[in-house]
């Protein structure tokens, strides 16, 4: 019983840090922190977490930075 509960945590686990990809905090530290403290917990330090922009990561070319 106790295995099939562990099986549940980590895949429960895996799910919720999947929340976590698009974040600062990124997959792996949201798997770390679900498995560590509680899936519950995890999602709501993943939703606190800062959303990755895609044009932060972007370059801008320079005629369109001088309007």
């Amino acid at each position: 019983m106790k295995q099939v509960l562990l099986v549940f945590h980590v895949i429960v686990s895996a799910l919720v840090a999947l929340l976590g990809r698009n974040r600062k905090i990124g997959y792996a530290w949201s798997f770390v922190l679900c498995l560590v403290l509680s899936p519950i917990i995890g999602v709501i330090i993943i939703l606190f977490s800062k959303k990755n922009d895609a044009v932060d990561s972007a370059e801008v070319p320079k005629d369109i930075q001088q309007n």
